[in-house]
C-alpha cells in the first residue's frame, strides 16, 4: 500500500517539484499552499508524513506544527520542515515546535527521499 505525503509550501514550483519527485518514488502526494490549506485537507486525507516550508502567508510552518501537535488525530504525524531559513534560531524554533526533522533548501533528492522513508519505517 502506498504512503501519503503532504507537501505544504507557498511556492507552486516547489510543490510541483516535490510532488513529481515523491510520486516518482511511488508515494501519493497531497499539496497545500499554506498551513490553513493543509489543515483543511488533513480532514479528508490520511497522511503519513508532512513536508512543510517555514515561511508562508496566512499560516506559517511553525503555526501549522503547533496546530498539529494540539490535535490528537494529527499529533503523531512526522513533520519535516524543508526551508531556506538556515539560521540556528530558525532551526531551534522548528524543532521546539515539534518538527521531526529540519532540512535546508536546496536539498538533494536522494537525501530527501531517504529521510522521508525513515519516517515510514
Amino acid at each position: 500500500m502506498s504512503k501519503n505525503i503532504m507537501v505544504v509550501d507557498d511556492s507552486f514550483t516547489t510543490r510541483k517539484m516535490l510532488s513529481f519527485l515523491l510520486k516518482g518514488e511511488g508515494f501519493n502526494v497531497v499539496s497545500a499552499e499554506n498551513g490553513i490549506d493543509a489543515l483543511e485537507k488533513l480532514t479528508f486525507s490520511d497522511i503519513d508524513v508532512i513536508i512543510t516550508d517555514l515561511n508562508m502567508p496566512q499560516m506559517d510552518g511553525l503555526e501549522l506544527i503547533n496546530s498539529l501537535k494540539k490535535n490528537p488525530d494529527y499529533k503523531d504525524i512526522p513533520v519535516i520542515m524543508l526551508t531556506t531559513a538556515c539560521e540556528d534560531s530558525d532551526k531551534q524554533k522548528g524543532i521546539e515546535a515539534g518538527a521531526s526533522l529540519y532540512l535546508i533548501k536546496p536539498i538533494s533528492q536522494d537525501v530527501l527521499i531517504k529521510e522521508v522513508k525513515k519516517f515510514l519505517g
